[in-house]
């Protein structure tokens, strides 16, 4: 055994090991190495992903108040297509690039875009700033078209490359906005592997849900939706929100209170905004949304604890109001381990855990947001 040790390390000389072995990986090549570092994986709900964030980027101009509709289209040949009538991203030249325009930069570089601050964007979903450039370093191909100041321009890009340069189509004085055509390409997650229609179909009902002053219009080819309840033409719209949300979600099942706790709130300091809607069904079958900036949080985090802190400790205050001490006994799974749960915050600048965004960091937040919901409740 030392002997085989001796050979190794003789073998092993630092002369194996140079600078020539550093390899520098430069624009979207580490996206296309090392997808699973941006998106999760190269799975079904990883490319979902790619839908995910082409749609966060529109909803983040309706909340900001730019726009008012966005169209999501499925094609039969697995493309998608997201559009808004929003302000569209700048094809003018970038400060720091002036041979580029800020569009190509947005779309080739990782951690560019104009959510890093508050003075485009209060609060943003599409946040860390890598959302459309991966799409497009993911997609086999991508096009933008850009309408703004009533022009109409256009860029194609084949797996996170620009093939053209931005081509100017020429007047369209009656559209604005952004529109993105993607189709994910088959060597990051292989030839079979396309868009579902009842999980975009799904994506987008619930976008509308958590913002009511958007409306999204949803089409699919007919072929991709053929034996299933997925319509292949729907416009969602839901002026009451959450609560609209949470009726869906109950359907016919009968509750414990005939009315849930529904309300939204400002945060303290001007720290954002909260809207739940909670109900407790008879049957005890749980539901939870937990969202941030109408990004869903699966794992929840700062808002889903303030939520469970902030309801416990109302409900005991209310006991030793009435004096029911044994009301002091109850914890949080006592009060929400059947109940069906919506709970949706629209902050600055939030943290959240890892790159798609499944768990928010945002201790400040959540002491304003269980303050806000103990005094509801």
């Amino acid at each position: 055994m030392a002997d085989l040790v001796q050979r190794a390390q003789r073998a092993a000389t630092p002369e194996d090991y140079t600078a020539a072995d550093i390899e520098v990986l430069e624009g979207l090549e580490p996206v296309r190495r090392r997808p699973g570092m941006f998106i999760g994986g190269t799975d079904e709900r990883a490319l979902h992903h790619l839908a995910a964030e082409l749609l966060d980027n529109a909803m983040d101009e309706a909340v900001a108040g730019h726009a008012s509709w966005i169209e999501v289209r499925l094609e039969a040949d697995g493309a998608l297509t997201v559009r808004d009538n929003g302000r569209g991203i700048p094809i003018d030249p970038h400060p720091k690039f002036p041979d580029r325009s800020a569009l190509e930069v947005i779309l080739t570089t990782l951690h560019s875009g104009g959510k890093f601050g508050a003075k485009v964007y209060q609060t943003a979903g599409g946040l860390h700033g890598v959302g459309v450039s991966v799409v497009n370093a993911l997609a086999e191909e991508l096009v933008v078209e850009v309408a703004r100041n009533r022009e109409l321009w256009r860029q194609r890009y084949v797996r996170g490359q620009p093939t053209t340069g931005l081509e100017r189509l020429g007047p369209t004085p009656n559209r604005r906005g952004t529109s993105i055509r993607v189709r994910p390409d088959p060597e990051i997650f292989g030839k079979d592997l396309r868009f579902k229609a009842a999980s975009v179909h799904r994506l987008a009902r619930s976008k509308a849900y958590l913002f009511r002053g958007v409306e999204i219009r949803w089409q699919c080819d007919p072929e991709l939706v053929s034996g299933t309840d997925v319509p292949a033409r729907e416009v969602f719209h839901f002026p009451a929100g959450l609560e609209d949300f949470l009726k869906a979600t109950l359907a016919a099942r009968a509750v414990v209170t005939d009315l849930p706790f529904v309300g939204e709130a400002e945060l303290g300091n001007g720290g954002g905004r909260v809207e739940w809607a909670i109900a407790w069904p008879l049957d005890e079958e749980p539901y939870t949304g937990f969202y941030c900036n109408t990004v869903p949080t699966p794992q929840g985090g700062s808002h889903e604890q303030a939520l469970r802190s902030a309801l416990v400790r109302a409900l005991r205050a209310y006991g030793e109001l009435t004096g029911a001490r044994k009301v002091a006994l109850t914890t949080a799974d006592d009060l929400l381990g059947g109940a069906c749960i919506l709970l949706s915050v629209f902050i600055q600048n939030p943290q959240f855990q890892g790159q798609t965004k499944d768990r928010l960091v945002a201790p400040e937040a959540g002491r304003h947001i269980e303050a806000c919901l103990k005094d509801h409740f």
